[in-house]
């Protein structure tokens, strides 16, 4: 996988360290397999299209299985979007750039207003 400056590869020590020094942080859980690559660029082009500062990572695929466990995942891929660390809302399945674009927008409205 080509390194993009916006989405990294995100290793279980460093996650409550992300997590806690950002306040908006997409997770991509993907399994490497033929859809890896597109579904990496997707969230590469999202990353790089939303306008709010946004944190994007790859969980590492070495440690998926263990992460899927503690995030409850059913299957890949799976996005997982956490404000102010909390998990506000959670994308399964493949999906395109403004799909991912779209879902956090809306994921962010949601969360705004159940606050209120």
């Amino acid at each position: 996988m080509e390194q993009n400056n916006l989405v990294e590869v995100l290793e279980p020590q460093r996650f409550d360290v992300e997590l806690q020094g950002t306040s908006l942080l997409l997770l991509a859980f993907l399994k490497r397999n033929e859809r890896f690559r597109s579904q990496t660029d997707v969230l590469t082009r999202a990353c790089n299209g939303f306008g709010y500062p946004l944190e994007c990572f790859v969980y590492d695929f070495d440690y998926l299985d263990t992460a899927m466990e503690r995030f409850k995942i059913k299957g890949t891929p799976t996005f997982l979007l956490f404000s102010e660390g909390q998990e506000v809302n959670r994308l399964i399945g493949e999906t395109d750039s403004e799909s991912l674009e779209e879902f956090v927008r809306s994921s962010l409205e949601e969360d705004v207003a159940t606050r209120l």
